[in-house]
């Protein structure tokens, strides 16, 4: 999975987008000069969420060329187990938290553009398609 997210430039994956039927995302973010963490969660639920909701612009894999602003809350605790089998929790702030829930959402069939607004298009001719 993590070659396949990152041949598409991809910060995230969910194991339902390749076509796999498991409860299991992967994230990285890509950091300057400096080897990145990758994330392999496995069962992953939020069990708790800041109040502080940000937009953002998001976009997917799973939708091409689509981009539109999400809100979501700035900071997620994510409970699942990693690769070993072995509980785990993170709290993740940021873009790595719009990443988690992102693909968790994947997960549990929602893709970002049900949530979205200001959803633009961009055609193989570079036009852009407002929704």
């Amino acid at each position: 999975m993590r070659f396949i997210m990152k041949r598409a430039n991809g910060v995230g994956l969910s194991a339902n987008q390749v076509g796999l039927d498991i409860q299991l995302f992967v994230a990285e973010i890509p950091k300057q000069g400096k080897r990145s963490k990758l994330y392999a969660i496995f069962n992953p639920n939020i069990i708790d969420a800041s109040k502080d909701m940000r937009p953002m612009e998001e976009g997917c894999l799973s939708v091409p060329r689509t981009h539109g602003v999400v809100s979501r809350p700035w900071e997620v605790t994510v409970a699942g187990f990693d690769k070993h089998q072995k509980p785990i929790k993170i709290r993740a702030t940021g873009l790595l938290a719009r990443i988690f829930q992102h693909e968790i959402d994947h997960l549990n069939g929602i893709v970002f553009i049900d949530k979205a607004q200001n959803i633009e298009i961009n055609t193989a001719q570079n036009e852009e398609v407002n929704i």
